[in-house]
């Protein structure tokens, strides 16, 4: 039972700490109202309710702390409430601060401040009112008709995780439908058979004829006597056999018009089915945006600039999974927006601006069951001058190719990755990683972004998405023996070439098409699989034009099959990092297709495009190291950093990960975080310590303590970077004076 008490529990943390992000956020939202807006009656009540029940709901859990919390900040609302006190920008200040500490205790994190020096300012602020705070009693009526109207509302809660079952068991009926789609085909196949023994049959059909005829009449004599009746059961086989491969034949061909009808109505059950499991997990925007509005006035508090946030069309409905992966790109544009959009104050006012810059987040619908989200902001615009400037400073664009790009060309070198215009990494911005996260991000969802920007006046960009996270529909492909899946969003065109008439440039073949030069590669060599055979150069070969932002490679493939719906599967955990392939999918007949990622081809063909000069080893090959990292843009920082400094630079998400990746490769050194999963870096540089003295270990981490370092030192660590002082040339030097001669 005591399991089983256990499992309970668990479940109910689950639901509470759903509810209380709910709660969080609205309490959020009203206090920044309540600040900007002043002290509206009926926002008072709305966040009054909304701690009550927050309180009430951490008590019925048990988590005493949070109750407390809740329980002091809603002593001072009721005073608010009453008209006895009115909270000035310093309390605000404090009441923001007390949502931070009940954040942390609801994930189990150490509070940004103590729970108890929360309390005790809360308290304060009590005490400068007057009364105490309304009895329990007092406040139950109103927490118990908000339940009341929750529960009339025609809505039931459930869990994310259950929801994401539904939407896989939906999206799974697909496969169902394909198979049982080929199966009809099967069998169409089948009754088509029969048009060949018919024309097969009435070959037959005089001989036969002829045979009947000789063994009922006067030439019957002329037979032998042991052959007649032989011939009368041959000839009654075949009129029996004719009848029933006739009758057989009409049963098909009605089984195959019910097959198609089932097959019909299955797919017209499944598709409403899945229409409904995709509109339950539609969420509103506001709930992704909304806190936003917090991060957006802390800044505001604790930087020399002033900014409002604004968030318009909130309302529209959009799949919970794109706004989880919209989260972090709307992230960084609104930290862009901040950072290098929004002037000074002085500078705004010597503009004739409002001293408070806005940044606006705008919901809209658009055509095709699609959605745009622009983010815009009244600051200074994009100065395509210095973008040029950096990117030619920065080898992101060679010096002979800037004269020939427009100003609006150059507006889109913001999206490549290592471009920025600020001379300071900070906490937002600086390291010239943010919007090519958010370009990627969005591809990745099948949509597409768009830039307009006025010197002077300000930015705008807008990304457009789909509503929900339906299936896919691929390219199905075979080259060589294999079939691969290429999402049709990053499909740009289907053509047929013959190889020996490609051009060559550089040692490439390449293809003209629409004005622009393509690199040519064969996708199994892309794969790194090598030939079962040679090919005839002068067969057309079919090629498949893939595109991503400004890249774009035509892929050579053996065969192009169909284009149909796919439901893309996971590999799993130990395939999660093979590169190029995003999952696999079952085709109708059973067989297995890989799915392949159409920008990491994209990417790396780019990549080789331009070959890094890199340093060498006596023997002439490259200098490699492996970084070691859980953090996807600490990962992506340090990577870029290295390979800008020319060396060659593999990955890994944790100890274990890098422990794999040195059984199959050689490396010259190791750059590692501390704090991942499964095996962190002070395990990871004691097991490398055991096998090899010799390979350099640099720890590059966020824990700054002296424990910390002194266990770096112990475990064997050559150098030990805290990421919080993290300065690219001395990362550098120290990696030059580590790295082996």
């Amino acid at each position: 039972m005591a399991g089983s008490d256990e499992a309970f529990r668990a479940r109910l943390l689950e639901t509470f700490r759903e509810e209380a992000e709910e709660y969080l956020e609205s309490i959020t939202a009203g206090l920044i109202d309540l600040e900007k807006s002043g002290l509206n009656p009926a926002t008072v009540e709305s966040v009054y309710r909304k701690v009550h029940s927050l309180k009430g709901a951490a008590r019925a859990v048990n988590l005493r702390e949070i109750e407390s919390v809740c329980q002091t900040l809603e002593s001072v609302f009721s005073l608010v409430k009453k008209g006895e006190y009115a909270p000035g920008i310093e309390e605000f200040d404090l009441f923001h601060r007390t949502l931070a500490v009940i954040r942390a205790l609801l994930q189990g994190e150490r509070p940004p401040a103590p729970p108890g020096e929360i309390i005790a300012a809360l308290r304060a602020l009590s005490a400068a009112g007057s009364p105490a705070p309304p009895a329990r009693e007092a406040c139950a009526p109103p927490a118990a008709a908000e339940r009341a109207a929750s529960e009339n509302s025609g809505t039931v809660r459930i869990a994310a995780h259950k929801l994401d079952q539904l939407t896989a068991g939906a999206d799974g009926l697909l496969s169902t439908r394909l198979s049982i789609a080929q199966r009809v085909r099967e069998v169409e196949e089948m009754t088509a058979r029969f048009a060949f023994w018919q024309w097969n049959y009435s070959q037959t059909f005089n001989d036969l004829s002829l045979i009947k005829r000789g063994i009922s009449s006067e030439e019957k004599a002329a037979l032998p006597p042991d052959l007649v009746l032989p011939l009368q059961r041959v000839v009654e086989f075949q009129e029996f056999n004719r009848e029933f491969v006739t009758a057989l034949q009409h049963d098909l061909s009605a089984h195959v018009r019910a097959m198609e009808l089932d097959r019909a109505a299955l797919e017209a059950g499944t598709s409403v089915i899945a229409d409904l499991v995709h509109d339950a997990a539609l969420l509103p925007a506001s709930s992704m945006l909304a806190p936003f509005s917090a991060f957006v006035r802390e800044f505001s508090r604790t930087s020399g600039r002033s900014v409002d946030l604004v968030i318009e069309g909130g309302e529209i409905e959009v799949d919970r999974r794109i706004l989880d992966a919209l989260r972090e790109p709307i992230m960084h544009l609104v930290r862009n927006s901040i950072d290098h959009g929004i002037e000074d104050p002085e500078v705004r006012a010597a503009r004739n601006k409002p001293a408070r810059g806005t940044v606006r987040i705008r919901v809209f619908p658009r055509s095709g069951s699609r959605v745009g989200i622009e983010v815009a902001d009244d600051g200074a615009g994009i100065d395509s001058a210095a973008i040029r400037r950096t990117a030619v400073e920065t080898g992101v664009l060679p010096a002979d190719e800037d004269a020939a790009l427009t100003d609006s060309e150059a507006i889109w070198l913001i999206f490549r990755s290592g471009l920025t215009t600020s001379r300071v990494v900070t906490d937002l911005s600086g390291r010239g990683l943010g919007l090519a996260i958010v370009e990627d991000s969005v591809s990745r969802l099948g949509g597409e972004v768009t830039v307009s920007s006025t010197v002077g006046r300000g930015t705008a960009i807008t990304l457009s998405v789909p509503v929900r996270m339906a299936t896919l529909r691929g390219l199905l492909v075979r080259a060589e023996r294999q079939i691969y899946v290429l999402p049709m969003q990053q499909v740009k065109q289907v053509l047929r070439v013959r190889p020996d008439l490609l051009a060559v440039e550089q040692g490439r073949p390449t293809v003209r098409l629409g004005g622009e030069t393509i690199e040519v590669i064969r996708l199994t060599e892309a794969l790194g699989i090598p030939p079962s055979g040679s090919y005839d150069p002068s067969r057309a070969m079919p090629l498949v034009i893939i595109a991503y932002g400004a890249g774009q490679i035509a892929c050579m493939v053996d065969e192009v099959i169909r284009v149909q719906e796919i439901v893309v599967r996971p590999l799993g955990a130990q395939l999660r990092s093979v590169r190029r392939i995003e999952g696999a999918v079952i085709l109708g007949d059973g067989r297995v297709a890989l799915v392949l990622d159409p920008i990491e081809l994209i990417q790396d063909a780019l990549q080789a495009e331009r070959p890094a000069p890199l340093p060498a080893l006596p023997g002439g090959a490259a200098r490699r190291i492996l970084v070691v990292e859980d953090s996807v843009t600490s990962r992506a920082l340090l990577q870029e950093v290295l390979e800008e400094a020319g060396y060659q630079v593999e990955t890994a998400v944790d100890g274990i990960d890098a422990l794999g990746r040195l059984k199959e490769h050689e490396f010259d050194m190791v750059v590692s975080d501390v704090d991942m999963p499964r095996m962190n870096g002070f395990v990871l540089t004691e097991k490398l310590r055991a096998r090899d003295r010799r390979l350099p270990v640099m720890l590059v981490t966020s824990l700054d303590s002296p424990e910390d370092r002194e266990q770096g030192r112990a475990v064997g660590a050559d150098a030990y970077i805290v990421k919080s002082s993290f300065k690219t040339g001395d990362f550098l030097s120290a990696i030059r004076r580590l790295m082996p001669r």
